[in-house]
Formats: C-alpha cells, sequence, structure tokens
C-alpha cells in the first residue's frame, strides 16, 4: 500500500497541477526525473495522520479502505461515461478523448454494464466502511475530501483568473521606454556599498542612496563614512522615529512616481552570500522582507546584488587589523 501511494501519488498530482487543480509545483521533476514535490508533500500528509491517529493501524484502515474504493468507484465510473460516449458514435466514426481517440465499439453496452456494476459494488463497500467506522476514524476523510475538492476548485478558478489577467486583451502590453529612478539601499558603507554603487553607474540612469535613519547617531556616522569613502551622488536619510524599515521607503518611493509620472524606481539592495548555511543565518537578510513590501507596488523593480563572502576571505581577515566596523546586513 505505501509503495504504491509513492509511486503512484506524485504522478497523478503531476496530472492534476498540470490541468490547474494543483500547485504548479507538483509537475516538477528533480534531478532524479521523479516528481519530488509529491513525494514531499505525501510524506507530510503521511506524518500528519501518524501524529493525528497516534499510529494506530486499527483507526488508520478505514481511511485507507475509503480512499481506495472511491478511487476505484471513480474510475469504474469514468468508464461508464466513456463507454457511453462511444456508444454514441457511430461505426467508423472517432472522436477525441483526454489521452486516447474514442471509436465506435459495438459492445459498448456490456462494457458499461460490467463497469457500472463495479461502480456500484464499490460504492456500497465504501459506504459500509464510512458507515460503521465513522467514529473511529472514518469521518476524518469524509470531511477531508469534500474539502480537498473545494480546495482544487478554488486553485483551478485562481489559475483562471490570472491567465485572463495576464491575456493580451485584458491589458494591452506598454513598450515605450520610461524614465527610471535607481535608488541605492545602503545600511552602512563599506566593500558592498561600493559594489552597489558600481552597479548603478554602469546602468547609466539618474541615481541616487537612501539610508532610513532607525538610529540618528548612525545616519550621521553613515553620511560621514559616504563623504569620506564614496565621495559622489546624493545620500538621502529618511527619518524613522518608529524603527520602520519599509514604509519610510515605501513612502519615498511614493513622492517620486508623484513627481515623475509612470518612471520606473529602480531599487537596488546587497545582500552578503556566504558559503554555509549557518554563517548566512548570522546575518539579518533584511531583502527578502523588502522584496516581499516592493513587489506589491506597480512599476517598482528590485534588484539583489550579492556581496559573496569565502571563507577564505573570512580567514584572511583574520590576519588584518580590526577596523571595528560591524557589518549589520
Amino acid at each position: 500500500a505505501a509503495n504504491t501511494s509513492y509511486a503512484d501519488f506524485p504522478r497523478l498530482a503531476a496530472l492534476a497541477a498540470a490541468d490547474g487543480f494543483l500547485p504548479r509545483q507538483l509537475t516538477y521533476r528533480g534531478g532524479r526525473l521523479v516528481f519530488s514535490w509529491g513525494i514531499v508533500l505525501l510524506a507530510l500528509f503521511a506524518m500528519g495522520l501518524v501524529i493525528l491517529f497516534n499510529a494506530s493501524t486499527t483507526n488508520l484502515i478505514p481511511l485507507y479502505a475509503i480512499g481506495v474504493f472511491l478511487s476505484f468507484r471513480s474510475s469504474q465510473t469514468g468508464m461508464v461515461v466513456r463507454a457511453r460516449r462511444i456508444g454514441r458514435l457511430k461505426p467508423g466514426e472517432t472522436a477525441p478523448g483526454m489521452e486516447t481517440h474514442l471509436e465506435h465499439d459495438p459492445n459498448w453496452r456490456r462494457h458499461m454494464l460490467i463497469s457500472g456494476f463495479g461502480a456500484l459494488c464499490t460504492f456500497v463497500v465504501m459506504m459500509v466502511f464510512a458507515v460503521t467506522k465513522f467514529t473511529e476514524g472514518a469521518w476524518f476523510i469524509l470531511v477531508l475530501l469534500p474539502t480537498l475538492v473545494y480546495v482544487f476548485f478554488r486553485i483551478h478558478r485562481h489559475y483562471k483568473d490570472v491567465a485572463k489577467a495576464l491575456s493580451w486583451e485584458s491589458v494591452p502590453p506598454d513598450a515605450e521606454p520610461r524614465v527610471v529612478q535607481t535608488l541605492i539601499l545602503v545600511d552602512d558603507v563599506h566593500a558592498e556599498t561600493v559594489r552597489l554603487v558600481n552597479f548603478a553607474k554602469s546602468l547609466q540612469h539618474p541615481w541616487h542612496a537612501i539610508h532610513v535613519g532607525v538610529n540618528p547617531e548612525k545616519a550621521e556616522k553613515v553620511k560621514q563614512k559616504w563623504q569620506q569613502r564614496i565621495g559622489e551622488g546624493e545620500l538621502v536619510v529618511l527619518p524613522s522615529p518608529y524603527r520602520l524599515l519599509a514604509e519610510p521607503i515605501r513612502e519615498y518611493i511614493e513622492q517620486i512616481q508623484a513627481k515623475h509620472a509612470g518612471c520606473f524606481v529602480h531599487m537596488i539592495m546587497g545582500h552578503l552570500a556566504m558559503d554555509t548555511f549557518w554563517a548566512q543565518a548570522l546575518h539579518q537578510n533584511t531583502a527578502f522582507i523588502f522584496n516581499l513590501t516592493f513587489a506589491q507596488m506597480e512599476n517598482v523593480v528590485v534588484t539583489t546584488v550579492p556581496y559573496q563572502i569565502h571563507k577564505r576571505d573570512l580567514e584572511a581577515a583574520e590576519h588584518r587589523p580590526d577596523t571595528n566596523i560591524l557589518v549589520s546586513q
């Protein structure tokens, strides 16, 4: 039973996802040519059921039985529908099906009766399990199935709405060039800041730097460092007395867009990229928070410029004099 689930559920989920009833990620194959997301999702659900039912096989068997006989009933019902469609065809006539072409079969009534009898039997067995084992755990699957069907159709509706929103007729594309205002988000002035400035200058658009002044004393030091080490461009300090990060930048961008109607605002942010996950976790990684905030704003483009610090760089830095610079990214 477990082997069947892990072999077939990822493929079944991929087919449903391809039709838009499950997240599209389930259609992706991993490096070993299997549907990795489906396997992971099935494993998580399996662990959740084991924990929820306290690993009781007696309570889990009704769930398995109802699911199996529901699948049998659904497949047999599908065969009845297929046989009826075949019966409507004339001899020699074909019609497109979901996977294969339908051709007239003179024995379609017999096939429909056999499939209908199988659907009836499996439906009776499923209902027997559902009634007799209802209080022993079968209620869970009876509640879960309609919930999943509702979720499937909501996902399908979402994909259809997104497709309509992206259609050519919905929003005619605007290919006219616009003015681009480039902003460099600066937390401190160090080697990474120089790379951000070089990148902004390479784009050849008007640019200036901004700093969220959560700490007034630090803001003054950043302005001094900017003049001493960068010496060009403008550094605008956005006051933030309530220690907010994204909101002052949002308001500043809205002011720029009101001044330059229809312009693009290009946000450039730095990101310290470490060799290991543990080293990366020691830094704030605020770029992710800003990306979520700016993704909701119109005509705002965010570029993250990584600054790689390898293990050899850290080893070399141990032999340098202490500069008393604390990087807070």
